[in-house]
């Protein structure tokens, strides 16, 4: 078993998508994004629309070659949309008809209005595939019946988790449900997990003045959850400022395993672009039409790209891989002869997952043109 976190809080975007490789299955879970449409007055930074953009394309390519299709709830940042805004994934940005893939989704169930009305979208977009999936066994996957989205007063809002199990391990995937129910706890450790990955609590929203804290309720949950499997990863509401990060590493002091962020389990360096998302308009100011210029089709991301990892990097956010002055990775990338998406995804943030890296500190010979992922990219020379 092979997981692979795409998008969430802590690789640059809203959401909790990810990849499961089995021996002979691909399963996609939770294909949406979002960005976080205001926060503190802000809309999305370009350089924020630059790394969603890439991550949105990702999406559309790993669904591309999966088996299964898991959507735990309709929320805009879990699931392509009818009607997206300019930094979502919308159903006819897919490319694709789905054909010979199982699409496994929670039920009408506790579903808002919003959600039914996009439920209904991909239905009748994907009908011949659909399946109701909450409280289904089937082969490798198991669905939870409904769980509460979190646990604030007058929330009737319900997801469905995933478990999935190849080869004795058991991967947990909990969207959304915060820490904040006990009952839903249980349910995901009687399911006997060895790596869990799950929403924390929104700890940005701040609380009632005079209410108990949930988010002590929460960490209790975590670090309960903690001492029973092998890795836990909290990411999405919660690593959405930086009050989420103190809260992540109390819990990672008192755990009883390994408890991460998606991008420490990814072994690369974290991008919070929401939470840094005021000092990105400090380092790098936005003309005030470019919005409007952006959802018209007038103006590009683009241009903020380099800026915006230069930026990261100038303000000690993030460190580049200690190889990059002299990789070839990075000369192909300078003279254009190769996508950006390999520095960016690797270099930049000194991702240990890297072939190339792996060698260099091995001292193990291995060819220029040898991409990170262990491609062999024909054509590529250095002068």
């Amino acid at each position: 078993m092979v997981i692979n976190i795409i998008g969430t809080e802590s690789l640059g975007v809203r959401g909790l998508s990810c990849s499961v490789q089995l021996k002979d299955r691909k399963i996609f879970i939770d294909p949406g994004i979002a960005l976080g449409y205001s926060r503190g007055g802000y809309l999305p930074h370009p350089f924020q629309v630059a790394v969603g953009g890439e991550i949105r394309g990702r999406i559309v390519r790993e669904l591309e070659n999966s088996s299964d299709v898991i959507v735990s709830h309709f929320d805009g940042d879990h699931c392509p949309l009818d009607d997206p805004n300019p930094y979502q994934l919308g159903i006819r940005g897919l490319g694709m008809d789905f054909s010979g893939v199982r699409i496994w989704a929670k039920g009408w169930e506790d579903c808002p209005p919003k959600q039914q009305a996009r439920r209904k979208a991909l239905t009748e977009k994907f009908s011949a595939h659909w399946r109701d999936a909450e409280g289904v066994r089937a082969g490798p996957l198991t669905f939870s019946l409904p769980v509460p989205h979190g646990r604030r007063e007058g929330n009737r809002r319900t997801v469905m988790m995933s478990r999935i199990e190849e080869g004795g391990t058991v991967f947990v995937h909990a969207s959304d449900i915060q820490l904040l129910d006990d009952q839903t706890v249980e349910a995901v450790l009687a399911w006997r997990p060895d790596i869990v990955l799950a929403s924390g609590p929104p700890v940005y929203l701040g609380r009632a003045a005079g209410e108990p804290s949930p988010w002590e309720h929460a960490r209790r949950n975590a670090i309960k959850l903690s001492r029973m499997v092998d890795a836990l990863i909290l990411d999405h509401h919660l690593l959405r400022s930086t009050e989420g990060l103190s809260w992540l590493e109390e819990v990672k002091r008192a755990a009883g395993h390994p408890v991460l962020c998606a991008a420490e389990f990814m072994k690369r360096q974290p991008l919070f672009l929401e939470g840094w998302r005021k000092q990105l308009y400090e380092w790098l100011p936005v003309p005030d039409a470019w919005h409007a210029e952006y959802a018209s089709g007038k103006a590009d991301a683009g241009s903020y790209r380099i800026p915006g990892w230069k930026a990261l990097i100038d303000k000690g956010r993030i460190t580049p891989c200690r190889w990059y002055p002299v990789c070839p990775i990075r000369e192909y990338t300078e003279r254009g002869e190769l996508e950006r998406y390999w520095v960016e995804a690797y270099c930049l943030v000194g991702n240990r997952n890297c072939l190339r890296y792996r060698m260099e500190e091995q001292g193990k010979p291995h060819p220029d043109n040898l991409l990170p992922d262990g491609e062999i990219r024909e054509g590529l020379l250095r002068r």
